[in-house]
């Protein structure tokens, strides 16, 4: 008989969920508004999840009579979809931070705080410094690095599912952690960046072909104030860390992507670098939570099992 098993990332994920409703109050999610401009990013998720669902239907459809059953088909799109339901989950935690409501919980911008700390720290923040540098040919690969934070985890996602769903599982663990510390980031040091904080500090346009549209896209699904630390950083950098767990082939072909990705934040304004540092210290923290969180796990299911033996 088929057992449902409790999983390190489903805790995680409630209990993320759980503590913003209890912060932010149930007026926050009833005021969420679920349109295609604001969600768009859980396609990231959902078509990979969707194209496992139609292999399925596939291997059920051509397999010889006798070898598959519609059962079958049931039972690894619930396995899909189990496996897969906790990215959606910190996608839709992090775009409850749109709602309103978390403008009157926290209504003063950190923006001062945390260009004071990277003046005192660097001399002047990076986005102002790389200001006179501001080209068209350059900030047109760079827009599309910026929005690579979002594609590359569900194809490194993609890579390690059939491959090993124990890496698979903890690196999804690795970004519910990371994204449950940015949560708190956003909550604690609300900021919207350099670029819309302190604008009178750039004397030159961003522009190109791509530029307007593709940040007008983005922007429509970022939260409101999602500056510190910088999720950007911290999914890229796990990302970086398991495509060279898997191999280097992988890894070689990403880490382009990926440093472009970093430069991004910083040349189009959107981060500060105390915020790019606080990224990298949230992957590296992920990164070690999830092995603990998989380990905790493990040694919990074996003693269940062993008091169940008895």
């Amino acid at each position: 008989m088929w057992r449902f098993r409790v999983r390190a990332e489903d805790v995680l994920s409630v209990i993320s969920v759980f503590g913003l409703v209890t912060y932010a109050g149930f007026r926050a999610l009833g005021r969420i508004d679920l349109s295609e401009e604001n969600y768009w990013d859980f396609s990231l998720i959902v078509f990979p999840a969707a194209l496992l669902i139609f292999l399925a239907a596939l291997h059920y459809a051509f397999a010889p009579r006798g070898e598959s059953s519609i059962r079958s088909v049931w039972v690894e799109t619930g396995t899909v979809i189990r496996d897969w339901l906790p990215f959606l989950i910190f996608l839709l935690t992090y775009e409850s931070f749109r709602v309103r409501t978390w403008g009157a919980i926290s209504p003063v911008d950190a923006d001062p705080f945390l260009l004071k700390i990277d003046r005192w720290l660097f001399g002047e923040t990076p986005a102002v410094v790389l200001d006179p540098y501001a080209r068209a040919w350059i900030t047109q690969p760079l827009t599309i690095a910026y929005f690579l934070h979002l594609v590359l985890p569900p194809v490194l996602a993609m890579l390690w599912y059939r491959r090993d769903l124990l890496i698979f599982r903890q690196f999804l663990l690795t970004i519910l952690v990371a994204g449950m510390i940015g949560s708190i980031g956003y909550i604690a040091v609300p900021a919207v960046g350099p670029g819309v904080a302190f604008p009178n500090l750039f004397h030159h346009k961003l522009s190109g072909e791509i530029y307007g549209s593709v940040t007008e896209f983005l922007d429509s699904a970022r939260a409101m104030r999602d500056a510190f630390p910088s999720l950007h950083i911290g999914l890229s950098t796990i990302v970086l860390y398991y495509a060279w767990l898997r191999d280097r082939v992988t890894f070689a072909w990403m880490l382009p992507l990926i440093v472009g990705n970093w430069i991004s934040t910083i040349y189009l304004r959107y981060h500060y670098m105390i915020d790019v540092i606080a990224g990298f210290v949230i992957a590296y923290i992920g990164i070690v939570v999830a092995r603990w969180a998989l380990r905790a796990e493990t040694a919990i299911n074996e003693w269940r099992a062993l008091r169940a033996a008895q």
